[in-house]
């Protein structure tokens, strides 16, 4: 099964065709969609995941002009809304239930403004046992490692998320690598979009990488995770 995150930009807008090429190109099996807005924005994307064969998606909405979290499946899934109650922006984090795990989808906000988003998602993922992950952008990255400096003051909740057991898969899989998938305006580079997999998932998992193409190409500011699971 292959799980694709993608940061699409700002809905998609006029790159919506290009999105979808992308998607039909890589063929997964489920979409996480980020930086997906309300309105007529959302409602051109999930038309055009539909004609993809993507017929399941997450029913929480951002309101128009504002920016959330996707989750869209080629098959049926339990969706259960909004990750942690009394966040400011519900919609930067969905769940979802499919037969063989619980997945997360993540959009975090910038600075500080995600530490409530952070503290909610660990304090979720406390209580889920057996097979899970959480996937998407985090806007978080270690420092020396995932950015060249030391600018993101909210990178200890890396070291909290592999505390309650949560594997940065990626990571795992390339200790010392630096590979990133968001440059700055200033060409600074950060990888901020994660999988995290409980430990119940990660002997499940198979490769995990950056797709650079869509970055590069301009359909999005974001690279691609793929991730392949054998459940």
């Amino acid at each position: 099964m292959r799980v694709f995150a993608w940061n699409i930009r700002q809905g998609g807008g006029a790159r919506l065709s290009r999105i979808a090429d992308a998607l039909a190109r890589h063929d997964a099996d489920i979409l996480v969609l980020s930086e997906y807005r309300g309105g007529a924005s959302g409602d051109r994307l999930r038309a055009a995941l539909e004609t993809l064969g993507y017929g399941y998606t997450t029913k929480l909405a951002p309101p128009p002009g504002r920016s959330g979290v996707l989750i869209a499946a080629r098959f049926a899934f339990n969706d259960y809304g909004a990750v942690g109650g009394g966040l400011p922006e519900p919609y930067r984090m969905v769940g979802a239930e499919f037969p063989a795990f619980q997945l997360i989808g993540i959009y975090m906000p910038n600075l500080l403004a995600k530490v409530p988003y952070w503290e909610a998602l660990i304090a979720r993922m406390r209580k889920t046992g057996g097979r899970a992950l959480a996937v998407g952008d985090f806007n978080t990255c270690r420092p020396y490692l995932d950015e060249a400096g030391a600018i993101d003051r909210t990178a200890h909740y890396m070291d909290r998320i592999a505390e309650i057991g949560f594997c940065d898969l990626w990571r795992r899989r390339n200790p010392y690598l630096r590979d990133y998938s968001w440059f700055s305006t200033r060409g600074n580079g950060f990888r901020i979009d994660h999988a995290f997999l409980s430990p119940g998932l990660v002997d499940c998992a198979g490769p995990v990488r950056y797709s650079h193409e869509e970055r590069l190409t301009g359909i999005s500011d974001h690279s691609p995770l793929i991730l392949e699971l054998q459940v």
